[in-house]
């Protein structure tokens, strides 16, 4: 499966939805960079790193775009929507823009996701629009749910995110010897995963001492424990995020600890399955721990996607202890496993996480990297 076999799948399935909630068109915008564009990234692919953005979708398969002007004869061009509206990059043109693009569509039959537009701005396009924007017009719940579900492409995507990230993770592990200054390592990490392919990055990556009290970036030294958090967005727009401990020199004690680390992660995966609920994953995660010597964690993992944290909640169950979390896990759901490894006693941690893909049989870990990769 390609994206645009992905994107006809993903369009398809939410006018399915629109129809049978007696609506018979849906507007998603993308209001500000980077403000809450999951949903409209999830429907328009091109939106990401763009903004003044509206994507009107038609249940008779008419695909309108809203875009600023520099933007509009490359989106005409491409042959993927049925019409463009070109507009300047302000907030009174896109509203203007909108209502252009919905020329000729039933008002009383329009329908938007007011995931991706703030409420300031959903109060201004309705005395545009002459139409009431409310919940009861909102379908950013049904998105959010399909949005959990990976098919082929999206995990693809993910995977190649994995790979770039892996390969920059390597490399600062190599250069993460005793006199090495760590602020530099990160910094060159965060550069790397660039060279390497990623759009940008997720999150801010960080580089953390794990043996005895916390210390800032600073020089690495013998027997210090090293560890990785760290991840990429790829321009279609799915993420990474990844997590491995390591140590700089290694002794048995060290090696004790993150021995236990490996055995209760390989452990711990093999509960995440089909039908088993994010609390119940959690609760098996601090069976282990306390099997192990380590103390309990309060979560263990979260939904990834097209945001590192993929805020498909309360749709989609996440690894945590609250009520949401009580809901069972469906194949196709991508989820980082990453419960917090602590000795208190021996005043080492660890953060060990992997990305992995819920199947109706055994769970799909997507890294490739050996948890030992050093030890």
């Amino acid at each position: 499966m390609n994206q645009e076999e992905s994107l006809i799948r993903r369009r398809k399935e939410l006018l399915k939805e629109v129809e049978r909630r007696g609506f018979e068109t849906i507007v998603l915008l993308n209001e500000v960079v980077n403000q809450n564009p999951g949903n409209f990234v999830y429907l328009c692919p091109d939106g990401i790193g763009d903004e003044h953005q509206s994507l009107v979708l038609g249940v008779n398969g008419d695909v309108t775009l809203v875009c600023p002007h520099w933007g509009a004869k490359a989106a005409e061009e491409s042959g993927k929507y049925t019409k463009v509206v070109a507009v300047r990059q302000e907030k009174g043109h896109h509203m203007r823009g909108t209502q252009v693009a919905l020329t000729g569509h039933n008002p009383d039959r329009v329908s938007f996701d007011l995931s991706t537009m703030s409420s300031q701005f959903a109060y201004a396009l309705a005395d545009t629009l002459h139409i009431k924007i409310d919940p009861k017009r909102d379908l950013s719940d049904h998105i959010f749910t399909m949005r959990s579900v990976k098919d082929a492409y999206e995990v693809s995507e993910i995977r190649r995110a994995i790979n770039i990230t892996e390969n920059a993770v390597y490399e600062l592990i190599q250069g993460a010897v005793p006199g090495a200054d760590s602020w530099k390592l990160k910094k060159r990490l965060d550069a790397r995963l660039i060279e390497l392919g990623a759009l940008d990055h997720s999150f801010d990556s960080s580089l953390s001492f794990c043996r005895g009290p916390k210390r800032p970036y600073s020089v690495v030294k013998h027997r210090d424990l090293l560890s990785i958090d760290v991840g990429v967005r790829v321009e279609s727009g799915y993420c990474s995020d990844m997590g491995r401990t390591w140590p700089v020199t290694l002794d048995a004690v060290a090696k004790d600890f993150l021995d236990r680390v490996v055995k209760v992660q390989r452990e711990g995966i093999k509960h995440i399955r089909e039908g088993v609920s994010g609390n119940e994953v959690l609760r098996y995660a601090n069976t282990l721990h306390e099997e192990m010597g380590f103390d309990p964690t309060p979560r263990s993992g979260h939904q990834i996607g097209l945001d590192v944290h993929d805020y498909t909640m309360p749709f989609a169950s996440n690894f945590g202890s609250i009520e949401n979390d009580a809901l069972p896990l469906k194949a196709g759901m991508t989820l980082t496993y990453e419960p917090i490894r602590i000795d208190s006693k021996l005043g080492m941690r660890s953060h060990v996480e992997d990305i992995v893909l819920v199947t109706k049989g055994d769970p799909v870990v997507l890294n490739q990297m050996p948890w030992d990769v050093v030890f």
